[in-house]
């Protein structure tokens, strides 16, 4: 009995250390797994924001690193958001296109880049908002679409000056204008696979085109192929009359007649017949014509 007593005791003893040992180790990770997603999201929030006037609120900063993680991932375009206080505004251009010159070279992402640059005098409360925008991005933000988001969001936005709220809205704006041009990309090309040709769609669609290359060769035939009489200037009316039938390798010969309805201008023409398939094409090609004799 002594041995089952200590054998018990012994099993009591490692429960105890196995039920202590898990709940050690599930206290301690809601403690540290808060930690890590803070980390990380102080080390994005300085590659997407640099707020070295102290415009913005944490929450509001934290909110523009998301929008533009979202945009980074999707587009592959980054997007930063820069404010600087300044002694004055008089040379804020050459300040914000040095600036922009040495970011979109280091972000490399082959120029694809997006800057909102605030600049304030010191002690000021309002200031001015630049914005740029790398090569191959003009086409999707033109110069017009730029000012309606500086002049219609992010001013507005930002009157007061208080958290920075513009700024927020205008990489919302940003984010959704580049995000639905890429839905239309997508919509123009096929993501399902390759699309399957439709003859009646693409005559349809070139109707305009087809009509006028037929009146075209209407005009030709028209033109080139209609005997006319030399009398009247009517359309003559053809008729042949077989002299002799072509051989395997030898010309027939025909009597073609114009005739004329109107005036009754006629004319008659001696011309050879070749023979049918490959052989015939061969004699057209070489010239066959020198052995018939035409009277």
């Amino acid at each position: 009995m002594k041995i089952k007593k200590r054998e018990i005791l012994i099993f009591f003893n490692i429960v105890i250390f196995t039920m202590f040992s898990l709940s050690c180790v599930c206290g301690q990770l809601p403690l540290a797994s808060p930690s890590q997603p803070i980390v990380n999201t102080v080390s994005q929030i300085i590659k997407y924001v640099d707020d070295s006037a102290g415009l913005l609120l944490p929450e509001t900063a934290t909110a523009i690193a998301s929008d533009c993680i979202e945009i980074e991932t999707v587009t592959n375009i980054r997007v930063l958001v820069k404010t600087l206080r300044v002694k004055n505004l008089n040379n804020s251009q050459a300040i914000v296109d040095t600036f922009f010159s040495e970011w979109i070279r280091n972000i490399n992402l082959d120029k694809r880049g997006i800057l909102l640059f605030a600049l304030l005098p010191e002690g000021a409360v309002q200031g001015k908002v630049h914005l740029r925008v790398g090569i191959g991005l003009k086409y999707l933000i033109t110069k017009e679409m730029g000012e309606k988001i500086l002049n219609q969001v992010i001013l507005p936005n930002n009157l007061n000056n208080k958290d920075g709220a513009g700024f927020l809205e205008g990489v919302v704006a940003i984010r959704r204008m580049l995000l639905d041009e890429l839905k239309r990309e997508g919509a123009a090309v096929s993501i399902d696979g390759p699309q399957v040709f439709d003859l009646q769609k693409f005559l349809w669609a070139s109707k305009e085109v087809l009509l006028t290359i037929l009146i075209g060769l209407f005009l030709f035939y028209i033109i080139f192929f209609v005997e006319r009489c030399p009398r009247c200037n009517s359309s003559l009316k053809v008729s042949s009359e077989v002299l002799k039938e072509p051989g395997n390798k030898t010309l027939g010969l025909q009597r073609k007649i114009y005739s004329c309805e109107r005036c009754g201008f006629s004319r008659r023409k001696k011309e050879p017949i070749y023979p049918s398939g490959k052989t015939g094409l061969l004699m057209r090609i070489t010239g066959a014509r020198r052995n018939v004799r035409i009277e």
